[in-house]
C-alpha cells in the first residue's frame, strides 16, 4: 500500500505541514491557488534548518476571521473541491470544537483568539489541497512531540501544549510526548490538520520502503532541526493480508458505533442519518429489531473514523435520547478501489456532463453507478425518462472506463 507518513518529531504547525507536502511533490500550483482563494499570499522558499535543507511556506494576510460560520463561508467559496474541501472543513470544525470546549461554549460561538488570523485558514486550505494532489491511499502519523515550558497567550502564560492543542490531542486520541525542547512545537492549527488528514496514528513506523522524503521548515531556530518530515512509501500495515506476491488489499481501519432505541420516530431516524453523514460518518444504517417485552425498535449503526467517535456518539445520544452508544474500535475494513469519472453525453441535440462512481478490485471494474443528481438534471433538461438517461450514462461510463483501462 502506498502511504504518506508524517513524522512530527519536532512538532507540527499548519505551515510546516503544507511545506513538507510541497517538498514531497504536491502540486504547487494547486496549493498556491488554494491559499490565494481564501485571500492570502504564499511565498515558497528553501531554508536550511540545522544542516537540513527544507521547504519554507510563508503565508501573509492582514485579515482575520472571528467565527466558525465566517471561516466556513470562506472555505466554501474557495477553489477547494471534493476531498480537499472535506478535509479543510473537517480541520476547521476540529479547531472550533476544541476552542469551544476550552472556553465552555459551542463551536459556533467559539472565538479563535490564537488562530483567528486568516493565514491559519490558508494553512488549512493549502495543506488540504497538497494532500489531495498526492497519490497516497492512507496518511499515517507518528507520535507528536509538543515541546515544553510556558507560552504567552491572550490569556497570559499557559503551559505547553496550549489548551486548544491539548484538547485536540485528547479528543482525537493522538499519541504525543513532551520535549525535546522547552518551546511550543505543536500549534492548534497543526494539531487540527494532523487530526483531519491522518487516517491512523501509530506508536512506531510500520515496515516501509521509502520512495520520497519532504521536509517542511518551521519558524523556530532550535537546538534541533525545526522541520516536519513527510515520507511517501510502500508499507505493509499490521492486520493486512496479502493476496499474492507483492499485493496488499486496499483497506483502512474504522470504528463502529451502535445503539438500540425503541421510542424514536422514523422522521427522527431519517434526520439522524442525514446529520451523521453530514458530520463525517462513512456509512449509517438503521436496522429493525424486536426489543424487550416484544416492543418494536431499531438498531442504529454507524461506520466512522476513530477521531470522530466521541463527537458522533454525542450526536446519536442528543438526537435520539439513547442512554448509551456501543463503540467497536479498530475494525479493519477491506475496500474496493474507487474513482469518479465524468462523461459527455449527447442527448436531444445537447451535450451534457454526468459523473459516475466506479469501484475496482485488482484493476477489474466491480460496479459503476451514475450520480443521481446529474441524471435527474439531464432528464429534466431533455424531457427524457430518468431510467433512459441513467442507462445511457451508464453505457457511456463503461466505454470511458474501458478506454482508460484497456486491460
Amino acid at each position: 500500500m502506498k502511504v504518506l507518513l508524517l513524522d512530527p518529531s519536532a512538532g507540527a504547525s499548519g505551515d510546516m505541514i503544507m511545506a513538507s507536502l510541497l517538498d514531497l511533490g504536491a502540486d504547487g500550483q494547486a496549493v498556491r491557488q488554494a491559499v490565494e482563494s481564501v485571500g492570502c499570499r504564499l511565498e515558497v522558499t528553501r531554508q536550511k534548518k540545522r544542516s537540513i535543507m527544507a521547504c519554507r511556506a510563508t503565508v501573509t494576510s492582514d485579515r482575520r476571521f472571528h467565527s466558525l460560520d465566517e471561516a466556513r463561508s470562506i472555505l466554501n467559496s474557495s477553489c477547494l473541491r471534493e476531498k480537499a474541501l472535506d478535509n479543510a472543513l473537517r480541520a476547521l470544525h476540529i479547531l472550533a470544537e476544541a476552542e469551544g470546549r476550552v472556553h465552555g461554549v459551542s463551536p459556533e460561538q467559539a472565538h479563535f483568539h490564537e488562530v483567528g488570523a486568516l493565514d491559519a485558514l490558508a494553512d488549512i486550505a493549502g495543506s488540504s489541497a497538497a494532500r489531495a494532489s498526492l497519490e497516497a491511499e492512507q496518511v499515517l502519523c507518528l507520535p507528536v512531540c509538543v515541546g515544553g515550558g510556558l507560552i504567552q497567550s491572550a490569556h497570559g502564560l499557559l503551559p505547553v501544549p496550549g489548551p486548544a492543542a491539548l484538547e485536540i490531542l485528547r479528543a482525537r486520541h493522538i499519541p504525543w510526548r513532551g520535549g525535546p525542547v522547552e518551546e511550543e512545537l505543536l500549534t492548534p492549527t497543526g494539531a487540527a490538520l494532523l487530526a483531519a488528514l491522518a487516517d491512523e496514528f501509530l506508536s512506531e513506523p510500520p515496515l516501509l520502503q521509502v520512495e520520497r522524503i519532504g521536509y517542511g521548515a518551521g519558524k523556530k531556530d532550535l537546538e534541533m532541526p525545526n522541520v516536519l518530515r513527510a515520507m511517501m512509501a510502500e508499507a505493509h500495515l499490521p492486520g493486512q493480508d496479502t493476496a499474492g506476491p507483492g499485493h496488499i488489499h486496499h483497506g483502512d481501519r474504522v470504528v463502529q458505533l451502535e445503539s438500540n432505541v425503541d421510542d424514536v420516530t422514523g422522521e427522527v431516524l431519517g434526520y439522524l442519518i442525514e446529520r451523521l453523514m453530514g458530520e463525517g460518518a462513512l456509512d449509517v444504517c438503521i436496522l429493525p429489531a424486536l426489543m424487550k417485552k416484544g416492543r418494536p425498535g431499531s438498531v442504529i449503526r454507524a461506520i466512522i473514523r476513530a477521531e470522530d467517535s466521541e463527537r458522533l456518539a454525542g450526536i446519536i445520544i442528543r438526537e435520539t435520547g439513547s442512554l448509551g452508544v456501543r463503540v467497536f474500535p479498530s475494525i479493519h475494513r477491506f475496500l474496493a478501489e474507487r474513482e469518479e469519472i465524468v462523461v459527455d453525453l449527447e442527448l436531444a441535440g445537447q451535450v451534457n456532463q454526468a459523473r459516475l462512481k466506479v469501484s475496482r478490485l485488482e484493476g477489474e471494474m466491480i460496479s459503476l453507478k451514475p450520480e443521481y443528481e446529474d441524471c435527474r438534471r439531464i432528464a429534466e433538461k431533455t424531457g427524457l425518462a430518468l431510467r433512459e438517461v441513467r442507462e445511457k450514462v451508464e453505457e457511456a461510463g463503461r466505454l470511458a472506463f474501458h478506454k482508460c483501462h484497456p486491460f
